[in-house]
């Protein structure tokens, strides 16, 4: 499959100075994406005539319509008393964005048009003996296309747009007492158009609803006849089809935003000492982080206790809400010919977000991305006997034993035990605080031959310094088992019955797992060292 894509773009921007003190700077930027002759973006014969949720019709040879863009912004620079010690800086626009254009490359490459796929599971189902030579397995007669669909498609509405942000920010620097030099600025984005995959073949879901179980998320029916709108058997629509049939949409949202307060505070010696700290505080909201490099990934990775449609505002993966940084240099000159720096980095954050969910697919839509409901007590929650297995060093729990270790799991985790009674959040969990100090140590030989200026460094860098003092400093973290819970009787769940979902407690290192986190045993939890070598002539 191939894509072609072309944009212009034009930008104009003015600067006025308004008095001594006021700096104003207005700029307009329009962009034009524009599609060339695409003939690998093809019409499927056989999805084009379907009929989808509210009546929609797919068709995989349209692009969207070619309009222009316009992002307007506008910064300011006011020295507020004349004579540069306090600068009120800022500003506020429209910012557009592309999306990934293997999003559209699938558009021809997903649609059956141009390849055809075959899949063969155990000796029993590959035809004939192994062979090297993948030829070997073609079909002696390809399937034309157009005469079978695909269980995913990707197309593109044509009323999409390319994602915009409005961003605006304020700052001030200011010169303080004693020689220090302070900043605080804050950062808000708003979210006007964002890129977001929907699924229009799943019939409407129904409320779990089951009689004394509080968990009463959406729930799609288990048979996929029944499950979807137009459902497949052998790639072709079937009013009794056993098949999935996943066709996925680019289409925009407007939900969305981020804000960051930063304040900082930096100071330069007279002496050759120099420091320098800053606090980030920040906060965003995502209908989903961008995972997977397919179209079909935007609505089947986002974790959800909703939709896969509709799955709601929640935190990004990639969102760090506290981080703190500073850095301590100390330079000296001595014997004419030499110069000696030692430098010191702290870094201090959350080590990121996760999300809790059940290992297996709950809501029957057939996507692994049910977030999981976690229980205010032993009541709102049944477990089953598990039988040993390798997972559990060949050791059986039962239901009891399992329920027992459930809650005194969720007791020991901070953010479980906070929401009992609630779903848990997209990302709405993280990973411990973590202290990383790397030390820095340079040593200059300079020395003036003739007009050139020669000079020699020698660096030796000691990365998480911290952990060559104490082997429990700058340790890295990760999740034992981000799915604790797997349902046992999904297909077995009834829409207002009575039938209340059963589960196993999931394990971690061949046992029901205990705890959230355990220590990285790579080099990301230790000290290392780099030395480095530099020659300089002027």
């Amino acid at each position: 499959p191939s894509f072609k894509f072309r944009q212009y773009a034009a930008y104009l921007q003015d600067a006025f100075t308004i008095g001594s003190r006021l700096k104003l700077t207005a700029g307009l930027r329009v962009e034009l994406p524009t599609y060339p002759d695409v003939p690998e973006i093809q019409t499927h014969p056989l999805v084009a005539p379907l009929t989808f949720e509210g009546g929609r019709k797919i068709d995989t040879g349209v692009l969207p319509e070619q309009r222009l863009m316009w992002s307007p912004r506008f910064g300011f620079n006011y020295d507020v008393k004349g004579d540069r010690t306090v600068q009120l800086r800022g500003g506020s626009g429209i910012f557009t964005s592309k999306v990934p254009f293997v999003w559209i490359v699938a558009q021809s490459g997903d649609a059956g048009l141009i390849q055809f796929t075959e899949a063969f599971t155990g000796a029993a189902n590959t035809p004939g003996p192994f062979d090297p030579n993948i030829r070997a397995y073609l079909p002696d007669s390809p399937p034309q296309a157009g005469t079978s669909i695909p269980s995913s498609i990707s197309a593109i509405d044509p009323d999409f747009r390319f994602p915009q942000t409005w961003k605006s920010s304020l700052a001030v620097d200011a010169q303080l007492p004693f020689g220090f030099i302070g900043t605080l600025e804050g950062i808000y984005n708003k979210d006007l158009n964002i890129a977001k995959g929907y699924n229009y073949n799943l019939e409407a879901p129904m409320s779990l609803n089951i009689n004394g179980y509080p968990d009463n998320r959406p729930i799609y029916p288990n048979a996929n006849a029944d499950k979807y709108i137009n459902s497949l058997t052998a790639g072709q629509v079937s009013p009794t089809g056993n098949s999935a049939f996943n066709p996925v949409v680019l289409d925009n949202a407007s939900e969305g935003y981020s804000w960051f307060v930063t304040a900082k505070l930096d100071k330069r010696f007279s002496n050759g000492l120099a420091a320098a700290v800053a606090y980030t505080r920040s906060d965003q909201r995502v209908l989903f982080d961008g995972n997977g490099d397919q179209l079909l990934n935007t609505w089947s990775l986002t974790q959800t206790s909703n939709t896969g449609n509709n799955p709601g505002l929640s935190f990004s993966n990639f969102n760090i809400p506290d981080r703190i940084v500073a850095n301590l240099s100390y330079r000296r000159e001595f014997l004419k010919n030499l110069a000696t720096n030692v430098s010191l980095f702290y870094e201090a954050s959350s080590q990121g977000r996760f999300s809790y969910t059940y290992s297996s697919d709950f809501n029957r839509d057939g996507q692994t991305n049910d977030l999981l409901y976690i229980p205010n007590d032993p009541s709102e929650i049944t477990f089953v006997d598990r039988p040993a297995s390798a997972q559990t060093s060949n050791v059986a729990y039962t239901a009891q034993q399992q329920s027992d270790l459930f809650f005194a799991y969720i007791n020991q985790d901070e953010y479980l035990s906070s929401r009992k009674g609630q779903y848990a959040e997209r990302n709405g969990a993280k990973l411990p605080w973590r202290n990383q100090v790397d030390l820095r140590l340079t040593q200059d030989v300079f020395r003036t031959i003739g007009k050139t200026k020669n000079s020699f460094q020698f660096t030796v860098d000691i990365l998480n310094f911290g952990n060559l003092l104490n082997n429990d400093w700058g340790n890295v973290n990760f999740v034992n088992n981000t799915a604790v819970l797997t349902p046992r009787n999904v297909a077995n769940l009834t829409p207002g019955g009575t039938t209340r979902p059963t589960f196993w407690l999931n394990t971690a290192n061949g046992a029901p797992v205990n705890t959230t986190f355990a220590t990285s045993q790579n080099i990301a939890s230790t000290y290392y060292m780099q030395f480095g070598f530099r020659y300089n002539f002027q």
